[in-house]
């Protein structure tokens, strides 16, 4: 079967995929904006890897559509934790997305209402090129969904601009959350960078440049006491 045949079979049969799901490289770059219909559908389906698909801002317009449309098919219960949504984890890592396809997913992710809940937990974007401004996006979206725990954003050229976004809009209810920003270019030496931006990324980097790893954490960087 051809592997573009293959792929329309797959999205025809949303509504019956499993609890985890992945399209590991399977390139379908164009057609990825068939994903959004698919993850709306796909009700027994809480994890989605789309990883190395070729996917771009367009097909991420769709997606976030579908992300959004999951959330508001599937409501909370009358009794219970007030989570509306079925997914919890999401990979796009490896693509080819830009802030614009960005500032689609984050407008997908925020709550209509102060109160509300969506179910997304871990959000990998590793290796794309979102940059500050995507970075700042994600940031803002941190300080407004309490859910979202979990993001990857190395290898994505955030800069100090998005860098600082991100610790300052982490808040109390982010206590133990992991935001991956390894492989990002930061410059210590920016004149630009106020005495309470040094402290915090003295706090946060270590005082380098760069790490390998770097996982910023509420409690962890002790952000509160800054």
């Amino acid at each position: 079967v051809p592997e573009n045949e293959k792929f329309q079979e797959k999205v025809s049969e949303a509504q019956s995929w499993g609890p985890r799901e992945s399209f590991v490289g399977w390139k379908v770059g164009n057609e990825g904006g068939k994903f959004g219909p698919a993850i709306s559908q796909a009700v027994g389906t809480s994890n989605f890897d789309l990883s190395y698909n070729g996917l771009g801002d367009n097909e991420m317009k769709k997606i976030a559509d579908g992300v959004q449309r999951n959330f508001i098919a599937n409501p909370p219960p009358a009794e219970g934790n007030g989570i509306s949504g079925k997914i919890v984890k999401l990979n796009l890592s490896n693509n080819h997305i830009h802030a614009v396809g960005i500032g689609y997913l984050c407008a997908a992710l925020t709550p209509k209402e102060p109160r509300a809940k969506f179910s997304l937990e871990e959000l990998n974007l590793a290796n794309n090129a979102i940059g500050p401004e995507g970075a700042e996006a994600i940031a803002t979206l941190l300080g407004i969904n309490r859910q979202l725990k979990r993001v990857n954003l190395s290898w994505n050229n955030i800069a100090n601009r998005g860098f600082l976004a991100l610790c300052k809009n982490l808040k109390e209810h982010h206590a133990d959350a992991r935001i991956n920003i390894s492989y990002n270019e930061f410059d210590l030496q920016d004149p630009e960078w106020d005495e309470e931006a040094i402290k915090v990324a003295t706090r946060v980097l270590g005082g380098r440049e760069a790490r390998e790893t770097v996982f910023v954490g509420w409690n962890e960087t002790a952000l509160r006491d800054l």
